[in-house]
């Protein structure tokens, strides 16, 4: 099934717990290769978002959508850290827990958390 996605904005995101993060905002498109690579979600439930700030999420974490967005991940309530830097590889290989960090989305773009 295809769908535009201007009918994704303002869709209701619901967690694998069925707790509501938020409403989609807006959604970042791969050009290249076709293929949505996240979702902005805005109007984040502040119980698992500080501050009720903006998040983007990953689009393989998606369940499905239709009168409402229904993840098949989400790691809980979500820690944000200011200033950091992505190390290259991990030192110990271990995979680590996402965090939402504060980014700028391109020039002039929207302020938002992104997923570390």
């Amino acid at each position: 099934m295809l769908t535009e996605i201007t009918n994704l904005q303002s869709l209701e995101v619901i967690t694998d717990k069925g707790l509501s993060l938020g409403y989609v905002e807006d959604a970042i498109v791969d050009l290249e290769a076709g293929e949505v690579y996240e979702l902005l979600v805005s109007e984040t439930n502040e119980e698992l978002v500080p501050d009720g700030a903006s998040v983007g999420v990953p689009f393989r974490w998606v369940q499905s959508i239709s009168r409402v967005v229904l993840l098949k991940h989400f790691p809980g309530r979500v820690k944000r850290k200011e200033n950091f830097e992505l190390p290259a590889v991990a030192a110990d290989g271990k995979r680590r827990k996402l965090r939402v960090v504060k980014k700028t989305h391109g020039e002039g773009g929207v302020d938002r958390l992104g997923w570390r």
